[in-house]
């Protein structure tokens, strides 16, 4: 195997290379070396590489990925080389208060592929074992690094509790994780989900993947198009733009008893009027966070579940696939989507290519 290999790498931020580096080796017995076929771009990676920046320079980017195991530790079980996987990102400490209470995914002191240690935008990375699912045989590459957003609406959707056939809701923010959270919304029992986005294209495809209708919030107020549409708002709202506005409108567009679910990451204050801080009082109205998603057995792994779903084709994951960049087109691409000068939902690296 070749001791050298191609790997996207962050210098500074707004500074991104594909750079020529060694080939990680495995190091303890637990570890992997995998072969990256795909790897997707988070919303987060974007404001990650063009302005916040890693925790450390220069770090290799990139934490939703699937490739092919070529190398294995000694201590290795339930895997081999040869074997197809997604990889779960974030490795817990397993020792904080949150770990030991079966919430790993809120762990205090947790590293993570793409940002905290290098990450999947190169020909190889080695991960944890234990972080690796076997993708299922008519699930491809591109698809089983969609795991992890997959796993991330799923996680979203379940903070709302029951969902009883015939609900209503609206998803706010039309990313990858937005018309996955719509899939997941019908696939559990909401009748009519509606969709509010600032792309017509987008919201096109969102009544393809099953939305009753989609608003545009430059052509119109979409609270009022919403109410207009159910007579007094929707059961439950999903928050998926990180836009300070939309973070007040998803409230706004429930009805009383209704629930509001935050998973949108925004870097803005935001700010709520009278009239709506007298709507969640009055309405009582239920809001909730929702952050990563959970890795624990029960009441279900979430990613399991997210392979499972897409296996079966209920959630559909290629019409999101907007675009396929080599890691050579690394800063091009970062280009193009902080500055939106394309419209673009999931974009994928292909480190083969």
């Amino acid at each position: 195997m070749a001791q050298k290999m191609r790997a996207l790498r962050l210098f500074a931020p707004g500074d991104i290379r594909c750079v020529e580096v060694d080939v990680p080796v495995i190091e303890t017995d637990s570890q992997v070396l995998i072969k990256v076929k795909s790897c997707g771009v988070c919303g987060s990676d974007i404001l990650r590489v063009m302005e916040k920046g890693t925790y450390r320079f220069p770090t290799t980017i990139g934490h939703e990925f699937a490739g092919e195991i070529v190398e294995t530790g000694k201590a290795v079980e339930g895997f081999g080389i040869g074997d197809r996987v997604t990889v779960v990102p974030m490795i817990p400490c397993w020792a904080c208060d949150y770990c030991k209470s079966s919430k790993p995914h809120m762990c205090d002191s947790y590293d993570y592929y793409g940002s905290r240690r290098d990450g999947a935008m190169a020909e190889y990375i080695v991960v944890e074992a234990a972080n690796c699912l076997k993708l299922p045989a008519n699930v491809d590459y591109d698809m089983g690094c969609m795991t992890d957003p997959i796993s991330v609406g799923l996680h979203a959707v379940r903070q709302i509790g029951q969902i009883e056939a015939g609900m209503s809701a609206v998803v706010y923010g039309l990313g990858a994780i937005g018309f996955i959270a719509l899939q997941w919304l019908k696939t559990m029992g909401c009748t009519e989900v509606y969709a509010v986005d600032v792309s017509d294209e987008k919201l096109r495809l969102a009544e393809e993947l099953g939305a009753a209708r989609g608003f545009n919030a430059l052509e119109c107020n979409p609270v009022e198009a919403l109410k207009a549409a159910t007579g007094d708002g929707v059961d439950i709202a999903i928050e998926l733009a990180g836009n300070k506005i939309t973070f007040v409108q998803s409230l706004q567009s429930v009805k009383k008893n209704g629930t509001v679910i935050y998973c949108g990451i925004t870097y803005d204050d935001v700010l709520y009027p009278n009239a709506a801080i007298s709507h969640i009082l009055r309405g009582e109205i239920t809001i909730k966070g929702s952050w990563n998603s959970s890795l624990t057995p029960l009441p279900i792994n979430e990613w399991k579940k997210a392979l499972e779903f897409m296996s079966t084709g209920d959630i559909k994951v290629n019409p999101l696939i907007t675009h396929r960049f080599r890691l050579e087109d690394g800063q091009r691409a970062f280009d193009m989507m902080y500055n939106r000068s394309e419209v673009f939902t999931k974009i994928l690296f292909k480190p083969e290519d």
